[in-house]
Formats: C-alpha cells, structure tokens, sequence
C-alpha cells in the first residue's frame, strides 16, 4: 500500500510562544503592548537566567550589553561610594524592567549592582535587539518612557521619606511599599507577605540603623498593627493604622 507522509503543522504565527504565555508577568510588563503574534519577534531574541540570593546579575560599571525583565523574585539595586561603602538604592519586583542605561552609546555603563535577594529570574534582550524592535512597535517605547516616568516619580518619594519622615514613618512606608508591590503580582495572599530584605539590608535602605528599625518594627507588632512569622513572614494586622504610622 501506498504510504503517506504527515502533513507538517505550521506554527501559528498569530500565537504568543508557549514560554510568554506561561509567563507570570506576561500582561503587567512591558511585553503587555505587544500582541500574540508581536511578542514571538521578541522572545526570539531573549534568554532566561536564574540567580539565587547573593549572586550578581552585573555590578556597577559593567558595560551594559542587556535589558531584562524581571519574571520571578526580587533584586537589589546597589550603589558603590568612593571609600567602598555601598547603598542599596532601589528594589525590582516582578514584571520590572532592568534599563537603566538606556542610550546609544555602545560603551554605556551600567549605573548600578543587580544583586539577587532571593531566587531571581529574569528574562534577558540584547540591546541592539531589543532597541530595533522599541523601533518596529512604537507601543512598546511608549511604555518604556510610562515605566521611566514611574520610576523617576518613586525616586522622588523616596527621596522624602529619606528626608522628612521619621524613623517609624519609613519603616511602616518601606512595608507598605512591599506589600504592595508584591501582592500586584500576586505574590501573596491577603495582607501576608515575606520581606525581601534582612533587616540590615532595610536599614540601609531607608537609611536607619539595624537597632532602630529592629526597635520599630517591635513597636508595630506590640501595637497590634503587625505580626512577625519567622524573621521575613509579615502580617499587616491593621493595615489603615500602618498607613497612618506612614504619615499618609
């Protein structure tokens, strides 16, 4: 008898990749403008890479070759001083976008450290690449410049809360932040959710002493506002009253 080969089945072009439609962060990134169809010219372009708490996606002065998204856990922005102190200047969460050295110079530096605080995914874009594609989708651009202006306008709260408010004031603001930045991905339930830092780290961060943010976080718990499960599991009792020990 005759035989037959199997037809082959095309892959459907109008279809996102089985990769980004799995993805958790697929809609609230940047990858969100782009069709089914758009996205496929982007993942062909990307590779995944996994860190695990303490390892270094670049540091500081690297040559920036990459552009990333954040898919899975939480990283640390670092910021070196001329006498080898470091502060960490900023968080990224899921679905956040590693950019920072935007431009057309082929030898731009990366302006920060990406260190991972717990275990890290990220989905990577070369420069060239993903710069010719913000060029084919205008969309895409445009929400890079959204994001951009986003960013610019945490900078500057932060930059109150580093100085105005009072001890108490950044901590319970630092925890507000976190909760919720991480249930906007669903990264908790409820008002429960792990700290990304250790408590040194969030010292240095909103720019208190280990002691004094240990001793407020003491006063919130015997206060009823929250409850400490382990040394990282937070539960926001009360979350108006944390708002207001925020000053908002």
């Amino acid at each position: 008898m005759p035989s037959y080969a199997t037809p082959s089945v095309l892959p459907d072009s109008s279809a996102a990749p089985a990769v980004c439609a799995a993805c958790a962060v697929r809609n609230s990134s940047l990858c969100g403008v782009l069709s089914d169809g758009e996205i496929g010219d982007l993942n062909a372009i990307a590779h995944r890479k996994r860190l695990q708490p303490g390892q270094f996606h670049v540091l500081e002065g690297d040559r920036s070759v990459e552009f990333a998204n954040v898919t899975s856990g939480v990283a640390k922005l670092v910021r070196g001083s001329g006498d080898g102190r470091t502060q960490i200047v900023g968080l990224l969460f899921p679905s956040d976008f590693i950019g920072g050295a935007l431009g057309t110079s082929a030898h731009r530096q990366e302006p920060h450290s990406i260190e991972a605080a717990s275990p890290l995914e990220l989905c990577l874009f070369p420069r060239d690449g993903f710069q010719r594609l913000m060029r084919r989708y205008p969309a895409l651009e445009h929400k890079l410049l959204e994001r951009t202006l986003t960013d610019l306008e945490v900078a500057r709260e932060w930059m109150v809360l580093l100085g105005r408010k009072t001890a108490q004031e950044r901590v319970a603001t630092f925890l507000l932040y976190v909760a919720d930045r991480m249930a906007r991905h669903g990264c908790h339930a409820g008002l429960g959710f792990d700290l990304p830092l250790g408590r040194s780290d969030i010292a240095d961060h909103i720019g208190l002493t280990l002691e004094t943010v240990s001793r407020q976080i003491t006063k919130l718990r015997s206060d009823g506002i929250l409850e400490m499960h382990g040394a990282r599991h937070v539960l926001a009792v009360d979350r108006d009253r944390l708002a207001e020990r925020a000053g908002f």
